[in-house]
């Protein structure tokens, strides 16, 4: 770790939002504690106070460190006249995007989400010339651009619109993540709100606190969950049961998008 790191950017700041940037050290140590998730290229990770994105930053970079050894493998055993110009590309393209569709984002300032989208796209333009070896097709680094967009956002991840603690910051009731699938060279989108796939949630009868993933499920020590909260109009998410019993929170999204080729996934609004 660098003894320059910045970890405060003003008192200011300090003093206002708590912002206190986490340190490369304490970052890869907490990592660590996950390390076979975060070597998985389709395992969500959301930090709800993102910052400029020390952490996206590193979790991306375990991410398309897994890419470029399976890159390395599938090298070693190609012929050297299969090895045309670009070829790495094939591979290397999908699967960082599905690295990159699993990271999200969520901080009160917007100068921090803009720059930690821009850390992340300048990074995976440098891993992906040094990785690749060529310049990245442009529709690509759209769709980059365009999943980071949807991924990494403004919004206030423990207060409500009615309570948020900067004026004008979407609260969590009006925060819409996306999902993004791969299907082949095609991938799915999904919107959800985000207080529907929230982390950590109360069981409306016991109060009995209820763990589940970002878009899934509840963990098996907890057996309910309602489909309502206080003042909701309809149900944000169905319970599912499976042949053994377990309840599955499933989130229903708010908008569904057809399948996508992944370099046109910028084309969608």
């Amino acid at each position: 770790m660098s003894e320059t790191e910045q970890q405060v950017i003003s008192k200011q700041r300090v003093a206002q939002h708590g912002e206190v940037l986490t340190a490369r050290r304490e970052v890869d140590a907490m990592l660590d504690l996950v390390k076979q998730e975060t070597e998985r290229l389709d395992s969500r990770f959301l930090e709800p106070a993102c910052g400029t994105g020390n952490f996206l930053i590193a979790i991306l970079e375990r991410k398309l460190a897994v890419i470029e050894r399976k890159l390395a493998q599938q090298e070693k055993q190609l012929k050297k006249a299969e090895k045309r110009p670009g070829w790495k590309s094939l591979f290397y393209d999908p699967n960082s995007l599905v690295a990159v569709g699993s990271i999200y984002g969520i901080d009160i300032l917007q100068d921090n989400i803009e720059a930690a989208k821009e850390r992340l796209i300048e990074f995976y333009i440098e891993n992906y010339k040094r990785v690749v070896e060529v310049d990245p097709d442009p529709n690509l680094l759209a769709s980059v651009r365009f999943i980071l967009d949807k991924n990494i956002l403004l919004g206030d991840a423990i207060h409500t619109h009615e309570s948020v603690t900067v004026p004008g910051v979407p609260g969590l009731d009006e925060i819409i993540f996306t999902e993004w699938s791969r299907i082949g060279d095609e991938f799915k989108r999904r919107e959800f709100r985000f207080d529907a796939i929230n982390l950590d949630g109360q069981e409306a009868s016991s109060k009995t606190p209820v763990q589940r993933n970002l878009f899934g499920e509840i963990d098996e020590r907890y057996s309910q969950m309602s489909l309502f909260d206080e003042d909701s109009v309809e149900p944000t998410a169905d319970i599912l049961k499976t042949d053994t019993g377990k309840e599955i929170y499933k989130s229903r999204p708010v908008k569904d998008y057809p399948l996508v080729h992944y370099l046109h996934i910028a084309n969608g609004k």
